[in-house]
């Protein structure tokens, strides 16, 4: 039997007419990104983070924030939300991965997302190099809108649905976790 090869495809730009998209699932928790970095997360019919088709913003997903300490510059590890232009932004969306790598003057930072085969989780890590002579203090920030809803129901009251969220850090795995408080009976 012949073996079939991997399928990839790689862009060189964030700036398509319309967002190339690429979705990693198990059957049960699935991710979509786009080649500018948003995308959303669902696990079976609820949205875990807020999604809005929005071909001409793309500006809803889980995003990674850099800053660069002393000069205060800010850019996300893939093109969205910041927008911020980079001096080059490679994407590449294989069976098992979403990689998007940008340079910014000495930093090269890759974004690789994944989902999980064993559990329903998605994990994204961030690899940040330093090219230049100089050491580099860079803040890293995430962000996402959770909204652990239907997603019509998240689309239909987005405020209210805002309202039963709750999060809660937990030293022990140096993480937040959220949490949808249930509607009282009264």
């Amino acid at each position: 039997r012949e073996l079939t090869p991997l399928v990839q495809r790689r862009f060189d730009s964030p700036h398509e007419s319309v967002p190339r998209t690429h979705i990693l699932s198990t059957g049960r928790y699935s991710v979509m990104v786009t080649s500018a970095g948003s995308g959303f997360s669902r696990w079976r019919d609820l949205a875990v983070t807020r999604w809005r088709e929005d071909s001409t913003r793309d500006a809803f997903g889980m995003y990674i924030f850099l800053r660069d300490v002393e000069s205060d510059q800010v850019w996300s590890a893939g093109y969205q939300p910041t927008g911020a232009e980079p001096d080059s932004y490679q994407v590449d969306f294989s069976e098992d991965r979403a990689e998007i790598t940008r340079r910014d003057g000495s930093i090269e930072t890759v974004l690789e997302v994944v989902v999980s085969p064993e559990d329903d989780a998605e994990i994204r890590r961030v690899t940040l190099k330093n090219s230049g002579a100089t050491p580099r203090l860079i803040d890293v920030t995430s962000y996402a809108e959770i909204a652990l809803a239907p997603h019509a129901a998240d689309l239909a009251h987005p405020a209210f649905s805002n309202l039963f969220i709750q999060t809660e850090y937990i030293p022990e795995i140096t993480g937040l976790i959220a949490t949808r408080r249930p509607r009282s009976s009264t």
